[in-house]
């Protein structure tokens, strides 16, 4: 049961981008849930990375961003595409 009252049986698929100040090596998308990460220049000239996919859940969100301040990286931003597809749980 939701703490907003009925159960969620479908749930949209969201696709997020997150962008870092500084560089994170593409051989620790694992660590990021899986996330395609791309690095690249700002306009300035700064190292940025992209991370970017699906995740199942706010959960899984809060980990992320989690371990992006463990690592001391300067969040930039964070975007949601909503899909039109919907999972049923």
């Amino acid at each position: 049961m939701s703490r907003y009252g009925g159960e969620n049986k479908h749930l949209k698929i969201q696709h997020y981008q997150i962008t870092v100040l500084g560089s994170v090596d593409p051989s620790w998308s694992e660590w990021f849930s899986d996330l395609h990460l791309t690095r690249t220049l700002d306009a300035q000239g700064f190292s940025i990375t992209r991370l970017s996919g699906v995740l199942p859940d706010q959960g899984a969100l809060r980990g992320v961003l989690n371990r992006l301040w463990d690592l001391n990286l300067t969040l930039l931003s964070v975007r949601v595409k909503q899909s039109n597809q919907e999972v049923i749980k």
